[in-house]
């Protein structure tokens, strides 16, 4: 499927759309809050809404690309599909942090063709494509080139991560890892959307970004933002990083860092009683 600046318009109004519906109904008091999986894993009215009229604007604009969103879950049976997470960072949103974002990526089976991450509170889409680099566009449709940071050792590394939900459940919740890394670096954020926590290390805010336990619809786009700004993407155990992957690890693309990111991952595992992340299989 070929993409042309046209698609990346396109989309990027999709997704603009999908974020003031979501921004409407959160200030109406319609964005009403469920609870999915346990009673920290939300899901919104908005949610639901925004994947809507997401698989609805779609359809329209390319009859016959079938969608995999987070809120229905329906893995596709063809190689050309979108991955759509309609807000990510859902916790933030229900609990009115302006860090979510709406999140779409175009696939060819494993190659992402096309990625767009609107910025929900800051009104601005990160988007990519391969070959192309990745851009931020403003709300007033300027926009600027982004690229990773050229920090070099882990002392002076700005980190973020995330936890997964069954964090009170398991020894295997990213807190060895966070416990390695915090006074090993400038700085260890968790900030709530994988999403834009990818942006992040593109535009060269964070050095880097390690996470488990995370979904296509969560990363696929950001992996190809970081990819574009001259970063590089990874699984736990050094592999290239595909949608078929539930862990990751981004960096700027320094070859020190980013081996001190493997290095702390699995020396912060090693030590765990129990896993529930397949990492290295």
């Amino acid at each position: 499927m070929r993409i042309e600046q046209k698609d990346v318009d396109l989309v990027i109004a999709v997704a603009r759309s999908a974020g003031d519906l979501a921004r409407r109904m959160i200030a109406t008091g319609q964005a009403t809050v469920r609870e999915k999986s346990s009673e920290i894993d939300l899901v919104t009215a908005a949610d639901v809404a925004s994947e809507d009229f997401i698989r609805a604007a779609l359809d329209r604009l390319y009859p016959g690309v079938a969608l995999w969103g987070e809120e229905s879950n329906q893995p596709p049976a063809q190689d050309d599909f979108w991955v759509v997470d309609p807000i990510d960072g859902t916790t933030n949103f229900a609990h009115h942090v302006a860090y979510c974002s709406v999140n779409i990526a175009l696939q060819e089976g494993l190659t992402t063709l096309l990625a767009v991450t609107y910025h929900i509170g800051l009104d601005c889409t990160y988007y990519a494509r391969p070959g192309r680099g990745v851009y931020v566009r403003t709300a007033s449709g300027s926009e600027q080139p982004l690229h990773v940071s050229s920090t070099s050792t882990l002392r002076k590394a700005l980190l973020i991560t995330g936890f997964p939900y069954h964090r009170a459940e398991s020894q295997d919740n990213n807190g060895a890892e966070f416990a390695y890394f915090m006074p090993r670096t400038a700085c260890v954020r968790n900030l709530g959307s994988a999403a834009l926590d990818l942006a992040h290390v593109a535009m060269g805010a964070a050095d880097g970004y390690w996470e488990g336990w995370l979904n296509p619809w969560d990363i696929a786009p950001g992996a190809l933002l970081v990819r574009e700004a001259g970063g590089l993407v990874t699984t736990y155990a050094g592999r290239e990083w595909t949608i078929r992957d539930n862990n990751i690890i981004a960096s700027n693309g320094d070859a020190a860092l980013h081996a001190a990111l493997l290095e702390g991952v699995r020396v912060a595992r090693t030590g765990l009683s129990e896993t529930r992340l397949n990492v290295y299989g």
